[in-house]
């Protein structure tokens, strides 16, 4: 069984009482492990296949997870878990309720966005400022979808850049008629999925016992409101506040860093020991992030002894010089493919 598996710090963290449960685990530590050892128990316990929801960053994780927990209870008791990344879960779940959507492709409705967009007249100003282009201004309508705490565009744009403070209304207009014919014919790009999910959550209730959410250091705001109107029970979220990469994209660590105050009587757990990186890895990596703000203590063990070999920093003056030198050593490893990243 999964749980036989863990070490205790996994085992720990894999059977904790239902409630707000946060994992901190970093890079090698055994999470995907510790997620299909808390499904297991969750199982074991009575908890049904379909009441059990997985959110996690790509559906391969997904489905990854899922084919592990088919290993011990089958595939057809596998399958029935909800899982796939917050879009795909929404599509899901929106169909499921018969929703009228038809997910178009990105680049239509940026098409018909800027179609709209170059429908309206500018007029040039003495500053040189000039208003962003069509697909621009649609790049930026998605990030403050997925990274606004409440506030209307225009004010998200004023704030963002005050010097599109008179270009604010024809934008507001431009996205606001984009809405009307999105929802006329019931078009629906990814972010739409989860902005729609979100309403449809203030009259619908699903009723999962447990909502297990990987990668919980990228979620986003809309993702985080997301998560809440669907009043979860138990949550169980998986992280790593020092693998936070995607802010650009809308994400907040803030999300992470305050989820014992946001959740009472949360709890938080640590898994410290790593059993992918040797020792020089390790220390380089400590080493790199040792000015990060500690938002939770957490301090790695090294698992691996078989291997010591410290990292090396090589410079090229040419991108192809670097192909070519990472190609040589491919070649001349006898280290399986496989194994290689």
């Amino acid at each position: 069984m999964p749980l036989s598996n863990l070490n205790k710090e996994q085992l720990e963290a894999a059977t904790c009482e239902k409630g707000f449960n946060l994992i901190i685990a970093s890079a090698g530590t055994g999470k995907t492990s510790t997620i299909v050892g808390r499904i297991a128990n969750l199982i074991n316990n009575g908890v049904q296949p379909d009441e059990i929801l997985l959110l996690t960053f790509t559906n391969k994780a997904a489905a990854e997870m899922v084919a592990r927990v088919a290993k011990f209870f089958g595939k057809d008791m596998a399958a029935k878990i909800m899982a796939g990344t917050f879009h795909s879960v929404s599509y899901k779940l929106l169909k499921k309720l018969n929703k009228n959507i038809t997910l178009k492709q990105p680049n239509e409705l940026k098409t018909l966005f800027r179609s709209l967009y170059e429908k309206r007249v500018f007029y040039e100003r003495e500053d040189g400022v000039n208003p962003y282009d069509g697909g621009y201004l649609y790049d930026m309508y998605s990030l403050y979808l997925n990274s606004n705490e409440g506030e209307g565009f225009e004010e998200w744009i004023k704030n963002k850049n005050p010097d599109h403070e008179i270009y604010t209304p024809i934008y507001d207009d431009v996205v606001l008629e984009f809405n009307e014919l999105k929802t006329k014919y019931g078009y629906a790009n990814f972010d739409d999925l989860l902005t729609i999910m979100l309403d449809t959550l203030k009259e619908e209730e699903f009723d999962f016992k447990e909502i297990l959410v990987d990668e919980y250091q990228d979620t986003n705001p809309l993702q985080g409101r997301l998560l809440d109107a669907f009043r979860p029970k138990s949550l169980f979220c998986v992280g790593d506040y020092d693998q936070s990469i995607y802010a650009f994209n809308g994400s907040d660590i803030g999300i992470i860093s305050t989820f014992d105050t946001r959740y009472k009587g949360s709890k938080v757990y640590t898994l410290r020991k790593n059993y992918r990186s040797s020792r020089p890895i390790l220390d380089l990596a400590t080493k790199v992030i040792e000015h990060n703000e500690r938002i939770y203590e957490k301090q790695l063990q090294v698992m691996r002894t078989d291997i010591s070999i410290p990292p090396k920093l090589l410079e090229f003056t040419e991108l192809f010089a670097q192909y070519h030198h990472i190609s040589e050593k491919i070649s001349q490893s006898s280290t399986p493919h496989s194994d290689i990243a």
